[in-house]
C-alpha cells in the first residue's frame, strides 16, 4: 500500500520484478501500468515468463496501481472533466503518479528515473489517463501504452450539439505539446463496440483512435518511428484481448535494440476509404458480428473456486444444421414498434438462428475473468448488475420464447407482458455464483436453438397477441438475439470500462 495524500487514500500496488537470473545493479526500465488489480485477468506474470525465457525483452519493473469505486473520477485528463463530470480526481492522479509513486517505486525497487526507460499504459479509460500522463510531463514519460483507449471522452453529449471538436484529448493534442521523445503504442479492437456516431461504417473506437494519430501527425509525429497501431481484428473490449496482445507491446516497450524487428508488422494506419484486404472486420451496423465459431461452451475448470463441481457444459455446435430458412425480415405489423431497436440489430442477411448459435461465446467471454465481486457492480447507482443484467436476459429469452411457441401452436390468447424492474428486483441474481447463471444461460440457449429449429416457414409466419400487441413467430425469432446484443452493447460501452 502506498498512502497518497493528493487521492485521500491508500493505493495498493502490484510490483513484478524481473527473475533473479537476470538481476542487475543498474536501475531498470519500468512499466507503471493502470487497473493493476487486473493482473490476473490479463495472464501477465505468464506472459512475462514465456517473453524472458525467449530473451524477448530486457529486464523491467512492473508497477500496477490498483483502482477503486472512483476509477471513474481518478482516470481521464487532468483538469479536464467529461460532460457527466467525470475524471473529476485527474489532476489529483496525475500528482500522485508524479510525486509519490514514481519517487517510491524509484527509492524502493530500482526503477528508473530516466524519462526513456519509463512507459505509462492502461487499458480503456485507464488508456486515456495514460496517454494524458504521458503527453502533458514528457519529463517523467517519453512512452504510453493505450489498449482500447477511452478516446471518445468528450466535453458535450452526443445528441446535445455533440461535434468531433468536443472530444477532449484531440484537442488538447490539436493545442499542442508534442515532445521529440514521445513514442505511443496505440491499439484497438474491431469488436470493441458497435457504436457509429456519424454512421460511416466505422465504429467509434477505431475513429476516434485514427482521428488522434491524425492529430498527433498534424502536431509532427513521425509515425515511421514514433508510433505502432496495433488493431486486432474481432478484438473486444476486454482483459482477454488486451492479454492476448500484451507480447506485441512488451516487445515494443522493452524488447532489445533489435526488438521491433521481431514484432509482426502492425495494420498500417488507415482511413475511411477501409481496404477491406487491411481491415475485414471493421463493422457496419448492418455487418454480422464477428465471433468464435460455435463449440462446446465448457466452463474454465472443473471446479469451482469453492471446490464445488461445476455443470456440465453445453454444446450448440452439435446440434444438426438447421433446414435452410427464409430470410425475410420481419414487417412492420408483425411486432411492438419498441421492438423494433431489437430486430434492426440483427444483421441484415444473417439466419437468426446462427446468430444465436454464435452469441454465448460473447457472453462467455465477458464473465470469463470476472470476480463475483466485479459482477456485482453496477455502473451507475440505481442501475443493474451484470448478474442482474444476465438472469434479466434469461428471464426475457424465456418469455419470448415461450410467446414463440405458443404462437407455432396457432394459440389466440392475448398473453400478458412483464414488468423487467419487478423481476430484476425479486431475481436474486446477485446471491448466486457465476457460474450457475452461465449454466443456467447456457441450457435456455440451448432449448430457445432446439424450440426456433423446429419450426416450419409456416409456422413461422403465425401470430398471436402478447403484452397487447402483434407478434409473429418470425419476429420473435429476431427479438431473442436482437435483445442479448442490446445488453451486449451496453455491457462493453458502460460496464467493461469501469471494472
Amino acid at each position: 500500500m502506498l498512502p497518497s495524500s493528493f487521492l485521500e487514500r491508500q493505493v495498493e500496488l502490484s510490483i513484478l520484478l524481473p527473475p533473479a537470473r537476470l538481476a542487475a545493479d543498474a536501475p531498470y526500465p519500468v512499466l507503471y501500468l493502470n487497473d493493476g488489480q487486473d493482473f490476473e485477468r490479463l495472464h501477465l506474470q505468464a506472459t512475462l515468463d514465456a517473453l524472458y525465457a525467449q530473451g524477448a525483452v530486457r529486464p523491467f519493473v512492473v508497477v500496477g496501481m490498483h483502482a477503486n469505486e472512483l476509477r471513474v473520477q481518478e482516470y481521464g485528463t487532468a483538469g479536464h472533466p467529461d460532460f457527466n463530470g467525470r475524471g473529476s480526481l485527474a489532476g489529483a492522479y496525475a500528482q500522485f503518479v508524479l510525486e509519490e509513486l514514481l519517487p517510491f517505486a524509484q527509492a524502493n525497487y530500482q526503477a528508473s528515473a530516466s524519462p526513456a526507460e519509463a512507459v505509462m499504459a492502461g487499458f480503456s479509460l485507464g488508456g486515456l489517463s495514460a496517454f494524458d500522463l504521458v503527453w502533458h510531463h514528457p519529463e517523467a514519460f517519453a512512452r504510453a501504452g493505450v489498449f482500447s483507449g477511452s478516446f471518445w471522452w468528450r466535453q458535450r453529449a452526443v445528441g446535445a450539439g455533440y461535434t468531433p471538436a468536443d472530444r477532449i484529448m484531440h484537442g488538447l493534442v490539436r493545442a499542442g505539446g508534442l515532445h521529440p521523445s514521445h513514442r505511443f503504442w496505440l491499439q484497438v479492437g474491431t469488436l470493441d463496440e458497435r457504436g457509429d456516431r456519424n454512421e460511416n461504417g466505422v465504429i467509434d473506437s477505431v475513429e476516434d483512435c485514427l482521428d488522434l494519430i491524425d492529430e498527433l501527425i498534424a502536431c509532427g509525429l513521425d509515425v515511421q518511428k514514433a508510433l505502432r497501431y496495433v488493431q486486432v481484428e474481432g478484438g473486444h473490449h476486454h482483459p482477454d484481448t488486451w492479454g492476448r496482445v500484451m507480447p506485441d507491446f512488451l516487445i515494443w516497450a522493452f524488447g532489445p535494440v533489435a526488438g521491433p524487428s521481431v514484432l509482426p508488422a502492425p495494420l498500417p494506419v488507415v482511413r475511411l476509404q477501409l481496404d477491406p484486404k487491411l481491415a475485414p472486420a471493421i463493422l457496419t451496423p448492418s455487418a454480422p458480428p464477428v465471433v468464435p465459431a460455435a463449440a462446446a461452451l465448457v466452463l474454465q475448470t472443473s471446479e469451482s473456486a469453492a471446490g464445488q463441481p461445476l455443470p456440465t457444459a453445453l454444446s450448440l455446435a452439435t446440434h444438426p444444421n438447421p433446414a435452410p430458412m427464409s430470410l425475410t425480415r420481419p414487417a412492420d405489423g408483425d411486432f411492438l414498434p419498441y421492438a423494433a431497436g431489437y430486430i434492426n440489430l440483427v444483421p441484415a442477411d444473417a439466419d437468426p438462428r446462427e446468430v444465436l448459435r454464435a452469441q454465448p461465446a460473447e457472453i462467455h467471454a465477458v464473465f470469463a475473468d470476472l470476480s463475483e465481486e466485479q459482477a456485482e457492480k453496477a455502473y451507475a447507482p440505481g442501475k443493474w448488475s451484470l448478474k442482474e443484467m444476465l438472469l434479466h436476459q434469461i428471464d426475457s429469452e424465456r418469455v419470448f420464447a415461450y410467446r414463440a411457441m405458443r404462437f407455432a401452436r396457432n394459440d389466440g390468447q392475448n398473453l400478458p407482458g412483464f414488468e423487467q424492474d419487478d423481476y430484476v428486483a425479486h431475481s436474486g441474481a446477485n446471491a448466486r455464483s457465476i457460474v450457475s447463471l452461465l449454466a443456467e444461460y447456457d441450457a435456455t440457449r440451448a432449448a430457445t436453438v432446439a424450440l426456433f429449429d423446429s419450426f416450419t416457414e409456416e409456422q413461422l409466419d403465425r401470430r398471436g397477441t402478447a403484452n397487447g400487441g402483434p407478434a409473429t413467430v418470425r419476429a420473435l425469432l429476431y427479438i431473442v438475439p436482437g435483445h442479448e446484443r442490446h445488453h451486449l452493447n451496453i455491457i462493453r460501452e458502460r460496464y467493461l470500462p469501469i471494472l
